[in-house]
């Protein structure tokens, strides 16, 4: 049996949305020298310029609902807030999330709107996918720094090149002082004054060649010049906090990453299937 989506959008504002709020749609939003900007004129602009893309996440977010209604398996609240704890904790902290957030210019709720969108996929489409302990353990194997729960403090001196960065390395050899050549000579103008002190993060907060590199080392060890876009690195690790990651007290991790992968890579053909087979009536395509 095909499945009934309806997305009647776009008729025209007074009458598609005049039925439900009325007159609300001739209040102002806004005026210019005395001339009025209504609401209505403001939902006509954001349907043409928006309205096409939007009707199709609709249309998608329907599809997956109605899916996940028939597979009686509800994603709740709670289990939204169990996603965003975890990914508070793996960058750092909730500084540190909300610092995500504005670099990627998206708000707390959009943020819980995609996690939850992502479970509901996971809760359809990841009950198929393989979880035997070869398959986790290939993909731990594979992504083993991605369940890295360390937390490292290090400082570092930047340079723009490789003959400076081996040049201060055979000074540290010879016992120079790590933050006093920082001050002097790093390029980091964020970190100079302080020894080149980047504080404690966890591992994904740096760039992917830092990281692996900084995560590499024990205390107080000191790497080889690491080059990345910014120039090349001397780093030094002071601290670590928390155990290596293993398979075993990783599994858990492993298994949610894997079936989070599988529904993924299904997600597109299965969706677009969906579509074929349902009966979806757009007034915007006309």
């Amino acid at each position: 049996m095909a499945i009934v989506v309806t997305a009647v959008v776009g008729v025209t504002a007074g009458f598609f949305l005049g039925a439900h709020y009325g007159p609300s749609l001739l209040l102002p939003v806004a005026s210019v020298n005395g001339s009025f900007i209504t609401r209505a004129q403001l939902y006509d602009r954001m349907v043409e310029e928006y309205g096409s893309q939007a009707v199709d996440q609709l249309i998608a977010e329907r599809l997956l609902d109605q899916q996940v209604a028939k597979a009686g398996s509800p994603v709740k609240d709670s289990d939204v807030a169990a996603e965003l704890a975890k990914l508070t904790a793996q960058v750092g902290g909730n500084d540190q999330l909300l610092q995500l957030m504005a670099s990627n210019n998206i708000t707390m709720e959009q943020l819980k709107a995609n996690i939850l969108y992502r479970l509901k996929v996971e809760k359809v489409l990841g009950k198929d996918v393989p979880v035997d302990d070869a398959t986790l353990q290939k993909y731990f194997q594979d992504n083993v720094n991605h369940f890295d729960k360390r937390k490292i403090h290090a400082r570092h001196i930047l340079v723009p090149t490789e003959a400076e960065a081996k040049a201060i390395r055979a000074q540290l050899d010879q016992g120079a002082d790590f933050a006093a050549i920082a001050k002097e000579k790093s390029t980091d103008t964020t970190t100079k004054d302080q020894g080149g002190d980047l504080g404690t993060f966890p591992y994904g907060t740096m760039v992917a060649e830092f990281d692996q590199a900084a995560f590499a080392l024990k205390v107080n060890e000191i790497s080889q010049p690491v080059q990345t876009d910014y120039g090349w690195h001397i780093i030094q690790v002071l601290e670590i906090q928390g155990e290596p990651p293993t398979f075993e007290n990783s599994k858990e991790d492993v298994k949610a990453a894997v079936i989070s992968k599988g529904a993924s890579d299904k997600y597109a053909a299965w969706m677009q299937e969906l579509r074929d087979n349902a009966k979806i009536i757009n007034s915007l395509d006309k």
